[in-house]
């Protein structure tokens, strides 16, 4: 998969590293021939995928065979799709490089606050990108369904999660019959294990046609199909055994460019699944205490409000609350909730990680395993 070494955990930090010091990104002129780096993101591939001899994944293990394999990777809180892959890229932190959700959260007084996605790169991500980089160096960057990464000026063909009509390569794939303009135009509509193809094709598109210097290709539906059927399922094995088809047709896009021994690929997960056998739902407990208010099934005012972020959550005042008594109030609304097991309060007078410009007071709670097969974090932040 890549020249990494083999050891029991590897950091996202010795990654984008390592993917730098493949291309060549260093303040020297780049030398021909050309060096690519083709990065593949599986959304929600486990750690154990190769390590079951009967999980058909052909490519996937003539690949490690070829090249060097990590038994796993640390990933970060929360540990959620876009800032694992921000971490991957970047090298740091959530804390470093702000992408704390799958998207930016807007906060508004007396509402829940909600995370929105379709927000400008540089209004995400806080540090310089390897793609950044690979740029900054005179060498080409691609992307394709990447995440945090939406207008960002230093990738030079793109294919993106919700493709724009008039996009370049979009139009040049609906000329070489791959899409029509009205699937195109529908896109996001269309169910996700299309979406994954036509993203395959079109990462394949690209490295035929333009031969970027550094290739990111991300597909979903392994994340999807975990979170409606369960890890371990039939539903989750047929999609990693589907995964790896769509895997081998990149290599073999890279192998009709005549790249091969100028490529390196790194496959890579941002993250796995756990069976949990309970929710916390910490909404309801504030509903009974009187901090969220609903009518017709709609939250319609808010003063404590739970953001889940996959095992974690973060829980905001989103009320004034100069006196206290809101904070008061939350806390006392979570007092006994199963699962909860300590909790840890860090103050600061801004919270760089939630991005707010408000005094931000921190919780955190850990839930126990043994009463109910889950792990739950939350922190507090509150306006002052």
């Amino acid at each position: 998969m890549s020249s990494l070494n083999t050891r029991r955990w590897l950091s996202y930090a010795v990654l984008a590293c390592a993917i730098s010091l493949t291309l060549g990104v260093t303040p020297q002129e780049q030398t021909a021939p050309s060096r690519h780096i083709v990065l593949i993101s599986l959304d929600g591939l486990p750690s154990w995928a190769l390590d079951d001899p009967f999980l058909p994944m052909p490519t996937l293990r003539a690949l490690a065979a070829r090249g060097a394999i990590a038994a796993g990777m640390r990933p970060v809180n929360p540990t959620v799709t876009w800032p694992n892959h921000t971490t991957l890229i970047t090298g740091v932190t959530p804390a470093k490089h702000g992408v704390l959700f799958n998207g930016v959260l807007k906060r508004d007084p007396g509402v829940p606050p909600r995370v929105e996605p379709w927000l400008p790169r540089d209004e995400m991500v806080r540090v310089k990108t390897l793609y950044d980089v690979v740029h900054e160096r005179g060498m080409t960057t691609a992307q394709v369904d990447w995440v945090a990464i939406m207008a960002a000026p230093t990738v030079t063909w793109e294919f993106p999660e919700r493709p724009a009509p008039d996009g370049v390569v979009a139009q040049e794939m609906v000329k070489a019959g791959i899409l029509t303009q009205t699937e195109l135009e529908t896109f996001a509509t269309r169910n996700i294990v299309w979406r994954d193809h036509i993203w395959t094709q079109a990462a394949a598109h690209i490295i035929r046609e333009h031969r970027p210097n550094l290739t990111m290709y991300h597909l979903l539906n392994l994340d999807s199909t975990q979170h409606r059927y369960g890890p371990r399922t039939p539903a989750a094995m047929t999609t990693m055994a589907h995964l790896d088809a769509q895997v081998a047709e990149i290599v073999a896009a890279v192998e009709r460019a005549g790249l091969t021994s100028r490529t390196t690929f790194f496959i890579v997960s941002d993250h796995g699944f756990k069976l949990v056998k309970r929710q916390i739902r910490l909404n309801a407990a504030f509903m009974k205490e009187g901090l969220l208010k609903a009518t017709d099934g709609k939250i319609v005012q808010s003063d404590a409000y739970v953001v889940p972020e996959g095992g974690s959550a973060i829980v905001y005042l989103t009320s004034p609350d100069p006196s206290g008594e809101l904070l008061a109030r939350a806390r006392k609304a979570i007092a006994g909730v199963e699962g909860i097991d300590a909790v840890i309060e860090t103050a600061t007078t801004e919270s760089t990680a939630c991005r707010s410009r408000a005094r931000t007071i921190r919780w955190a709670f850990f839930s126990s395993r043994r009463r109910t097969g889950t792990r739950l974090r939350l922190r507090w932040a509150r306006t002052s």
